[in-house]
């Protein structure tokens, strides 16, 4: 690797030595005035033929909005009903699946389509039923995913509910593949109150799997502590479940991710065990063979794992019921660091049910939604989003701090080819990279 060292290190010193503006911010544009009611459950993008948008669901009326509550669609400057809305209760998931929105939870109808309660499909201007027969009080929809288990993509269908679409025993979990509903394997059971809370399709290095999570003891003929995965024919445990030493354990949301050691799959809910023995709280990773825990854990449910890139690097963000991790002061959302849990600003001052990365028009974000009023100081009215800032690429020790230390860190990484020395990424190690790293440090950061 030919350079002139010296000759860098001198162009270099004449650079402006600046600390960096990069910080977390917080934008309430989607929060005020937000919602009024209880709380917003989850969030998904569509395109009803106006262009992918921001969905809102959960249980909430829309302030100045006429046509419906409990759902809405961003517009680009308020949040407007969704064609009659959801009638009563509240909605709990929803996903995408051949074009069409699918909503899930605990309400009448939607817009008054007979036949639509629990669960019920809109395709971008009207509801419609899916004949799913969950009318019982018994009956709700928890979550929602798309999966293709080798038999073809379908939309998994997964809660507390009973006999879905008039199939005697097709309780829990099934899959819809556009026409009609087929079960999975078989149900769950065990002595706990009987519910899936969450289902994933995600590929940790074996190809796509679909998991899920809950509170059962088993599930199809497996017997598998309150999180299990769907291979195409058979439900198999994740080592030895995750459990509490008291009271009933249960997965709230799980999300692949890779921390630079591999891909893995992230949990969070309200347990404190996994494998039987692995202290943990409430937040878990399972690599595949073994549950460990992260840090300190939190004091209460974590309700959401999401992974996002701030404009410091990728990292995983959690959020939940929690106030503490360890006796750190994490209001209801926290960053992982790689070795504990941080805060985020002054956090929200209630809980955070639901996250979703997407541009609704200020950049791409980490948009939460809960039963909050108040994120770090400011008022947001159940929905809030986390703005992605720009980071500073040639602060290579990441200290906030432009000076010579980073030129040093890059000169070794350039000199030892590794990854981050390869300053324009393409794939060479030469002037250019040289090049770009002084173009970067002398403009300084934004």
């Amino acid at each position: 690797m030919m350079f002139n060292r010296s000759l860098m290190i001198s162009l270099v010193a004449g650079a402006a030595m600046c600390p960096l503006a990069h910080a977390q911010s917080y934008s309430n544009v989607l929060g005020d005035p937000g919602f009024t009611g209880s709380y917003v459950a989850k969030f998904a993008s569509f395109d009803d033929g106006t262009g992918e948008s921001l969905y809102a669901t959960g249980s909430f009326s829309i302030p100045g909005a006429s046509g419906g509550s409990n759902i809405a669609k961003w517009d680009g400057a308020s949040w407007v009903a969704v064609s009659g809305g959801l009638v009563s209760n509240y909605s709990s998931t929803m996903a995408t699946y051949q074009g069409n929105l699918f909503v899930g939870g605990y309400f009448g109808s939607a817009n008054g389509v007979s036949g639509s309660a629990k669960l019920a499909m809109y395709d971008g201007s009207a509801w419609s039923s899916m004949d799913a027969q969950l009318d019982s009080f018994l009956s709700s929809v928890w979550a929602m995913t798309t999966h293709d288990d080798g038999s073809g993509d379908a939309l998994i269908v997964a809660g507390n509910y009973l006999d879905i679409g008039g199939n005697a025993g097709m309780n829990h979990i099934s899959k819809w593949d556009g026409s009609g509903y087929t079960a999975l394997g078989g149900t769950i059971g065990g002595a706990v109150p009987l519910i899936v809370l969450d289902v994933l399709s995600a590929d940790l290095g074996g190809g796509s799997t679909l998991f899920a999570g809950g509170r059962f003891l088993t599930i199809g003929a497996a017997s598998a502590n309150n999180i299990a995965q769907w291979d195409g024919s058979a439900w198999s445990p994740l080592g030895g479940g995750l459990t509490r030493t008291s009271g009933f354990a249960q997965v709230f949301h799980m999300t692949p991710w890779d921390d630079g050691t591999g891909m893995a799959l992230y949990v969070g809910g309200s347990f404190n065990l996994g494998d039987g023995s692995t202290v943990l709280a409430n937040v878990a990773k399972w690599d595949g063979s073994v549950w460990s825990t992260l840090g300190a854990g939190f004091n209460s449910a974590v309700q959401e794992l999401t992974v996002f890139d701030d404009g410091s690097g990728e990292a995983l963000y959690a959020m939940g019921n929690f106030v503490t991790s360890g006796t750190t002061a994490v209001e209801h959302i926290a960053k992982w660091n790689g070795s504990a849990w941080e805060a985020v600003g002054s956090g929200a001052d209630g809980t955070v049910f639901g996250a979703f990365v997407f541009d609704a028009g200020e950049g791409e974000a980490l948009i939460m939604g809960g039963g909050f009023d108040t994120v770090d100081g400011m008022g947001a009215h159940h929905v809030v989003s986390l703005l992605s800032e720009a980071s500073c690429q040639a602060d290579f020790t990441g200290d906030g701090e432009l000076n010579f230390f980073d030129v040093s860190a890059f000169l070794a990484a350039f000199s030892a080819a590794q990854p981050e020395g390869d300053f324009n990424g393409d794939g060479l190690y030469n002037f250019f990279d040289v090049s770009a790293f002084l173009a970067a440090f002398s403009a300084g950061c934004p």
